[in-house]
């Protein structure tokens, strides 16, 4: 009774920050979109490894999501 903690494990401990990224938006000659996020500080050899891109219509305005 009484006995149990309110302790949360690395409660104590600041959050990581979260990374800075960076995203490149290109619109091709048809005239569909496409939009490339990587790492902010990605080096050459990471940029190689470390992105992600949605083309056309699979990706939406932040705001129209939230």
């Amino acid at each position: 009774m009484g006995s149990e903690s309110a302790h949360t494990p690395g409660a104590e401990r600041d959050p990581e920050p979260a990374p800075r990224l960076t995203a490149h938006i290109v619109v091709g000659d048809n005239g569909e979109s496409e939009c490339t996020i990587h790492p902010a500080d990605a080096t050459s050899e990471e940029l190689l490894t470390t992105w992600i891109t949605a083309v056309g219509d699979s990706f939406v305005e932040l705001a129209a999501m939230r």
